[in-house]
C-alpha cells in the first residue's frame, strides 16, 4: 500500500490495549470489528459444543485477526483472548467493504492471510491423521 493509503486507512483505526487474559471478542457474538495486532500474542479459542475448549491458533505481531468478514461471516468464529498484555487497531466491521473496495492490496493481503491459515489448519489434520500414537 501506498503511504497515503496507508495514512488513509490509519486514520479510521482506534487502538486498544488488552490486558492478559482479557477476552477481545467471543465465539458466535456479532463482528463488531476486525482488528491489527500490534504488539503481544492472541489466543484464538474455540469452545465445541460439549463446551470443551480447543486453541486454534496464536495471533502474532503483524497479524489481522477477528476478519469475519474475510470468510463471510457476521460473527466471530472463536474467541479471541490476549496471552499477554497486548496492543492493537481495530476497525469497525462496516468498514471492511469500503477497505476491500478502494484499496485492491488490502484484499489480496486479507485472502492471503486467510489462505495461509487455511494450509496451516489443513497440515495440522494430515500430521494428527498420519502421527502414531503411542
Amino acid at each position: 500500500m501506498t503511504p497515503v493509503e496507508q495514512d488513509d486507512i490509519l486514520a479510521e483505526a482506534r487502538s486498544a490495549r488488552y490486558q492478559k487474559d482479557t477476552s477481545i471478542f467471543s465465539q458466535e457474538e456479532e463482528a463488531h470489528s476486525f482488528f491489527l495486532l500490534l504488539n503481544g500474542h492472541i489466543r484464538v479459542v474455540r469452545t465445541t459444543p460439549d463446551g470443551e475448549q480447543v486453541i486454534a491458533r496464536y495471533i502474532a505481531e503483524g497479524e489481522l485477526f477477528g476478519i469475519a468478514p474475510a470468510i463471510g461471516r457476521t460473527t466471530y468464529p472463536a474467541n479471541a483472548v490476549a496471552a499477554v498484555d497486548c496492543v492493537a487497531l481495530a476497525w469497525p466491521t462496516r468498514m471492511w467493504k469500503a477497505f476491500a473496495e478502494r484499496y485492491p492490496s488490502f484484499s489480496v493481503n486479507t485472502y492471503a492471510t486467510v489462505g495461509q491459515r487455511l494450509q496451516e489448519t489443513q497440515q495440522r489434520v494430515v500430521e494428527m491423521s498420519t502421527e502414531q500414537v503411542e
